[in-house]
């Protein structure tokens, strides 16, 4: 059973702001975290977060008309000095802490249920999709970049994306503002994690003076998203964009685009990078290899963290079926820096016969927030294995399934830009990146919204049989009229 990683991996990323099932604990100082280690350094994925500040007041591409001065995109993390006696700019720790849950208890909850039933929805389908292999996406980042393109939806479509989306009758503006505390919850919310999401509009230079500003607006005030115009005929404008995308995720995604679409005009893009240590961390000394069964009933290997002889074993919020159950799991919670961030992993009993991907079927059928429910605190053997991969996926066919067709169509977005324009969603492409080790977990996503248009500005194209005249203009006498099949054709 390979793809147990995978539900471990990916519910740590759908919980990336949890704190965790019937857990009540929001300002935990978990004595096995050493506040004075500035690091989070976790190993070889040593990122100090001392030194991982992005900020974007660098990435400000000349917008001209549109100029979303994006100094604060990307979450400044310059600062995250682990003595929470700081007073450097933004104020001590327990100040920010402060207003990170004040920002917390901001976020509607019909908001993160809609990401996360989404998410687990998407999960489910593209799971089921690549059996036997390990993939990750992230909720959060597909609903920040799908928020942000529905600002340009229009009509019927609007109606759609955001019932798909799980936003059904609330106001967009009321959407906008949700994702904004959500977004300010996240980060800043531990000294211990590194937590950075950036979103970035890149818009073709022909297109761009059409873009309406209420568009460009919203997604500045609410998304602190910066803009950029480039020429998408360019080759250049490639590495441009998935320069930006390598710098947000810390190289860990270095590119979310082969080459520009045909029909591009604008990409709306997120990323998202993380990278916390374990509350209490596992002993690298005593990780060992095992046996992990395979989908297919085979035997692997795998590296199993463990905690030292010399260690207290830390309580775990979890729980565990019967044995004998057919139909047990078991769950754990992991929790990282000072408890409000937190991985969970779910794992089917040995006597549960239920292939992964149909086990993941019945998560998602049974709401994931069910499985967490019944956790207690108590002494718990955890056999984790360490873990690392990457996955990619358009996302445009999942959507479809899951009802979004509009978006796709000419004419879906007149939001952005109106005629004689018809823009549309024309691609939707997700990447990620997971390693989980015995310091803790680094993380990062991207999502990518290609807008394209098929529909050409005011011009004359003859690029298929017209007809000519040559006219006299003072008379209105026509001397010749014609009409051209082929050009080539004598």
């Amino acid at each position: 059973m390979k793809k147990i990683m995978t539900i471990f991996a990916v519910l740590a990323m759908i919980f990336f702001a949890s704190c965790g099932g019937s857990k009540d604990n929001d300002n935990t100082d978990t004595g096995d975290t050493d506040t004075s280690d500035t690091g989070t350094d976790t190993g070889d994925t040593g990122a100090d977060t001392g030194d991982t500040s992005a900020d974007t007041g660098d990435t400000g591409a000349d917008t001209g008309d549109t100029s979303a001065d994006t100094g604060d995109t990307g979450a400044d993390t310059g600062d995250t000095s682990a003595d929470t006696g700081d007073t450097e700019e933004g104020g001590s720790w327990e100040t920010k802490y402060k207003k990170a849950d004040e920002h917390a208890e901001k976020v509607s909850d019909d908001v993160v249920k809609a990401n996360n039933d989404l998410g687990m929805k998407m999960f489910s389908k593209l799971a089921a999709a690549e059996a036997g292999k390990n993939m990750m996406i992230s909720p959060l980042s597909i609903s920040i970049a799908m928020a942000m393109v529905t600002n340009g939806a229009s009509g019927e479509n609007l109606d759609e994306m955001k019932d798909v989306l799980g936003f059904g009758k609330m106001e967009l503006s009321d959407v906008n503002e949700q994702f904004s505390q959500l977004i300010a919850s996240l980060v800043e919310a531990d000294k211990d994690l590194v937590l950075e999401i950036a979103d970035s509009v890149w818009m073709d230079d022909e297109f761009k003076p059409d873009v309406k500003q209420d568009f460009v607006d919203v997604l500045t005030k609410f998304y602190d998203a910066a803009f950029f115009t480039e020429d998408f005929q360019d080759e250049a404008t490639v590495g441009k964009i998935n320069s930006w995308v390598s710098e947000k995720t810390h190289e860990k995604i270095d590119k979310i685009i082969e080459k520009i679409g045909p029909n591009a005009v604008m990409y709306l893009i997120n990323a998202i990078y993380f990278k916390a240590a374990w509350t209490t961390s596992f002993d690298k000394e005593s990780t060992y290899e095992g046996g992990f069964m395979l989908s297919d009933g085979s035997e692997g290997k795998a590296d199993y963290m463990a905690f030292g002889y010399d260690q207290e074993e830390p309580k775990f919020y979890s729980y565990s079926s019967d044995w004998g159950d057919e139909n047990g799991y078991s769950v754990v919670r992991i929790p990282y820096g000072r408890d409000v961030f937190a991985f969970y992993g779910i794992v089917p009993n040995m006597d549960n016969k239920t292939n992964i991907d149909d086990f993941i079927a019945k998560i998602a059928a049974d709401g994931l927030e069910n499985y967490f429910s019944q956790l207690t605190e108590r002494k718990f053997t955890v056999q984790l294995p360490k873990f690392k991969f990457k996955y990619e996926k358009s996302l445009v066919n999942v959507f479809k399934e899951l009802g979004m067709e509009k978006a796709f169509v000419d004419g879906a977005l007149m939001n952005i830009a109106g005629e004689p324009h018809a823009p549309f969603i024309s691609d939707i492409y997700h990447k990620t990146f997971v390693e989980v080790n015995e310091e803790g977990t680094e993380a990062a996503a991207v999502t990518s919204v290609e807008v394209g248009e098929n529909a050409m500005p005011s011009g004359f194209y003859a690029t298929r049989p017209f007809v000519f005249v040559i006219r006299d203009d003072r008379t209105g006498s026509v001397l010749f009229i014609g009409k051209v099949e082929n050009p080539k054709a004598e």
